[in-house]
């Protein structure tokens, strides 16, 4: 009975820490634990060898994790390294310990951030220019005698079929096991949160078995940040008869697909597709980069970048003022964003801002381009038909909610006025700006450890979550075993107020009744982890103010 009753050990081991920095009363640190692949898989980097995550915490609190009051363990969204919740964790802790609290928070990393590219802006960040890793990546440029390979194909990376979901799961549980080893204090201390995608994955960390026990009993709640908490939003497992005819179609389908993966017939990452690229997450980072490196200059981030069908898609896309600018490439005379003159700044705004790109997932709320003349956009639609009933919520997923306007003048050198700069902006207002640039600049530099932006994100996690909702629980998805565990603990909510999340998925898949659901006014999808400590109104960032006031209640 004694062995039967006895703690499961983790498998992880040779912990290591490396602070980062120490702001405001917050420590920020890098902690990486050894937690080796099966010894089948294929050939890797030793830093895949590898999990960890970015760790906040108080710095008059507890040095050790498992003496916190709470700590929030965190699942990035769809391709986020763990850099991209640097906002939303330093904002929470912060807002905890206003309230008499010593939290922690853990913005995880998947297994696959060990294979990212951050050689060239590690070495930018010590040179001071951005181009030294522009140059790098896309023209050949050594550095420290180096010379950049080119970015990996689908089949340069076997190793991610060795990285889907039970992998990322897992890797959660042992970062876990290993930091807090008692299952009563885990139960108690841990709040068990993801953005987006990172909520699905949550869902199933609940209901998948760890040494015959549900993820769920490792949590003491459960927070879904613009996203959801579920194994079986339509409750397929509630049935019997419905959950073993799906697993009887979609398990054995589930397992066609996951040996198309090991024989290189499926791709791997989104590879050369244009928006959602590998390009295309290189060139956000890099103009990032170059904005926090040199944020008022002119930039040159476009000049260095070639021409081929990737990156100018991706940039006819979030850029194109119409369907005839994007039919045409700008020849109907509207021209490309080459054509135009920015700051460094600007062109980041332009890239990611929503009232600038046309692609809702990266939009934030940074403010406002200026400097010169605009015009609305139109294309893929503007921003006014979102207010239409029914219709117009679909359409937020496209392009978001706001007016979007484009630079019209190609001699003037546009400029960008921050989050907290926007009083008068027609096309704006400031309860709709609530991410400051810089901040969101700096995390997109952001080389080793985590890059903002996983570089070869992998989409067999997708396509397992996708078995799992179609019921499969055989095969590749055995570990998931139980269903609706999360909904028994308590759950919070957080939903974007200008995201389509909310208005789509929210109404067809509700959160638990007894959730404490939140709107947050004025966050775009990536605000809900990106926004700045201070609101214009004054208030504290609304994402970790009402998470840090939800734990408090867990007591």
């Amino acid at each position: 009975m004694a062995a039967a009753d006895s703690e499961p050990v983790s498998a992880a081991s040779d912990r290591q820490e490396q602070v980062l920095s120490t702001h405001d009363g917050i420590v920020t640190s890098y902690v990486s634990l050894a937690l080796p692949l099966p010894a089948d898989a294929p050939p890797h980097p030793a830093s895949c060898d590898r999990v960890g995550f970015l760790r906040y915490r108080p710095a008059d609190g507890p040095a050790a994790s498992a003496d916190a009051d709470h700590i929030v363990v965190q699942e990035q969204g769809l391709g986020g390294g763990a850099e991209n919740s640097d906002s939303v964790a330093f904002n929470t802790v912060h807002s905890a310990r206003a309230m008499g609290q010593h939290i922690e928070f853990w913005a995880l990393a998947r297994r696959s951030a060990c294979l990212d590219e951050t050689e060239g802006f590690d070495y930018a960040l010590k040179s001071g220019n951005y181009l030294d890793a522009v140059d790098y990546y896309f023209n050949g440029k050594p550095l420290d005698g180096k010379v950049f390979p080119g970015f990996k194909t689908s089949a340069d990376l076997a190793v991610l079929d060795d990285m889907g979901l039970e992998r990322i799961v897992r890797d959660q549980y042992e970062v876990m096991l290993h930091e807090v080893p008692s299952q009563a204090q885990r139960q108690r201390e841990f709040v068990c949160t993801g953005i987006s995608l990172g909520g699905l994955v949550t869902g199933f960390f609940s209901d998948w078995d760890f040494d015959g026990h549900p993820g769920a009993d490792q949590c003491a709640a459960f927070a879904a940040q613009d996203s959801m908490i579920s194994s079986d939003p339509v409750a397929i497992q509630n049935t019997p008869f419905l959950h073993d005819l799906t697993d009887a179609i979609v398990g054995p389908t589930d397992s066609v697909v996951q040996a198309g993966f090991r024989g290189g017939v499926m791709p791997r990452i989104f590879g050369p597709m244009p928006v959602l690229g590998t390009k295309t997450f290189m060139l956000l980072r890099l103009a990032g980069l170059a904005a926090h490196l040199d944020p008022d200059g002119e930039s040159a981030l476009l000049a260095h970048l070639p021409h081929d069908l990737e990156i100018d898609t991706t940039l006819n896309y979030l850029f194109a003022p119409s369907w005839s600018a994007f039919a045409t490439n700008g020849a109907d005379g509207s021209g490309t964003i080459r054509d135009y003159r920015f700051t460094n700044t600007a062109l980041l705004g332009v890239l990611i801002d929503n009232n600038s790109t046309n692609f809702t997932l990266f939009q934030q709320g940074v403010g406002a381009l200026s400097g010169g003349p605009v015009q609305e956009k139109t294309f893929p639609n503007p921003g006014s038909l979102t207010q239409l009933p029914l219709f117009g919520g679909f359409l937020k997923i496209s392009a978001g909610t706001q007016e979007r306007v484009a630079p019209t003048d190609r001699n003037a050198l546009y400029t960008w006025r921050n989050y907290d700069d926007t009083a008068g902006i027609p096309f704006t207002t400031p309860a709709h700006e609530v991410a400051d640039i810089r901040d969101a600049a700096r995390q997109l530099a952001m080389g080793s450890p985590y890059a903002y932006w996983e570089t070869y994100f992998p989409l067999r996690a997708v396509v397992d979550i996708g078995a799992g909702y179609g019921g499969a629980r055989s095969g590749e998805m055995a570990g998931l075993r139980y269903h609706g565990m999360s909904r028994a603990k308590p759950n919070y909510v957080a939903w974007a107020g200008d995201s389509a999340v909310q208005g789509t998925a929210g109404t067809f898949f509700p959160a638990p009744a007894s959730a404490n659901v939140v709107t947050l006014p004025g966050y775009n999808h990536v605000d809900t982890i990106g926004a700045a400590a201070v609101q214009n109104d004054g208030n504290p960032d609304y994402s970790g103010e009402t998470l840090a006031r939800f734990i408090r209640t867990l007591g």
